[in-house]
């Protein structure tokens, strides 16, 4: 291929971190290996599966040398993996594909031909959700009516700079109105590992969005070329679990749940990326999202339990004011009827 064809047709790495995932592994290779756009190499990093993963992942490499399969020489995490791959991929583009989604036939080709149409390192398409067979119906409530429609905020196939960026995300951040790392094309010129922050979780892989379209153009796709499977056994779903008689894992469960909401509001304030944002939220509206998340968790988890987690946090300063420091059902009962309009305006 010359320097032309090279410009025009460039490789793409679909880089797929794996652990444990010979369930849908087979449907997410063939997705992958089904793509139009055929300038691609699919990299594989297995963080030390137990099951089958990789010998399939192997029998598949065996029939398409675009396929390259490492094992991880050590558990590397979840996060850790995800990096491992991208150190891995040969091309400058990279995209994730997780072990149980889906592409369309089409999805690298319209995504990889937007990026040099318009010049851009990001790229971003929407995505659709699919569930297990007897999946919970409110879970799957949550997933298909209160996240926030991606669509509805970019509302038309195009270049976003970020200040329009900020401004059309404002009143959707506290939620994941963006999309997961499937749904994301990027330039690895523009990566590094500290793009994944180690203070998160859950909302690791949306706060690494929103570092990057808050500071670089981006073009949104609206077609959803993406298929995110949510089934129980997701890192999502285990995070939503709660053992409140391990010390341990009540404290993650905490953290995840409302630890991690708390510090996209000191993001906001003072995080200069989100300056932007900052211009869109009033600051005194901040303060009334931060402290619903931490008396929510007072009221379902009681003050006692959760009061000393905060306490002990980097973010106990931020966290507890004159308010915050103490509980009651009635003094939450007046905070939220007197706030109702900020919860309902930021979707909380």
């Amino acid at each position: 291929m010359n320097v032309t064809d090279q410009e025009k047709s460039p490789l793409v790495s679909l880089c797929i971190p794996t652990y444990n995932g010979s369930k849908h592994i087979r449907e997410t290779l063939d997705s992958a290996l089904s793509q139009t756009y055929q300038n691609i190499e699919i990299v594989i990093t297995d963080d030390h599966s137990s099951d089958d993963t990789v010998a399939i992942c192997e029998s598949y490499a065996k029939n398409d040398s675009r396929i390259k399969v490492y094992r991880n020489s050590k558990n590397l995490g979840l996060v850790g993996n995800w990096c491992e791959s991208v150190d891995k991929a040969s091309s400058k583009w990279v995209k994730f594909l997780f072990q149980d989604d889906l592409l369309e036939e089409n999805c690298v080709e319209r995504m990889i031909n937007c990026a040099i149409q318009h010049k851009v390192d990001f790229v971003i398409c929407n995505r659709e959700y699919f569930f297990e067979e007897g999946f919970n119906p409110k879970i799957k409530l949550f997933y298909s009516e209160r996240l926030p429609k991606t669509e509805k905020i970019f509302k038309e196939e195009r270049l976003y700079a970020p200040k329009e960026t900020a401004q059309r995300i404002a009143p959707h951040i506290f939620n994941n109105c963006i999309g997961e790392p499937p749904t994301f094309l990027f330039n690895k010129e523009q990566y590094s590992r500290n793009d994944f922050p180690n203070n998160y979780f859950q909302l690791i892989d949306y706060i690494f969005i929103l570092n990057k379209i808050l500071v670089h153009d981006f073009v949104f796709i609206s077609d959803k070329l993406v298929k995110f499977r949510v089934h129980t056994s997701s890192e999502s779903m285990k995070n939503s679990e709660i053992n409140t008689e391990d010390k341990k894992e009540f404290y993650k469960f905490l953290y995840i749940q409302y630890y991690e909401k708390i510090q996209i509001c000191y993001e906001i304030i003072s995080n200069p990326i989100f300056s932007e944002v900052k211009k869109f939220i009033p600051k005194k509206d901040v303060e009334i999202i931060k402290n619903f998340y931490t008396v929510s968790s007072y009221k379902r988890h009681g003050f006692k339990n959760v009061f000393p987690f905060y306490k002990d946090s980097k973010l106990s300063d931020f966290i507890l004011d004159k308010f915050s420091s103490s509980y009651s059902y009635a003094s939450y009962k007046i905070f939220k009827i007197r706030n109702k309009k900020v919860k309902s305006k930021y979707k909380i």
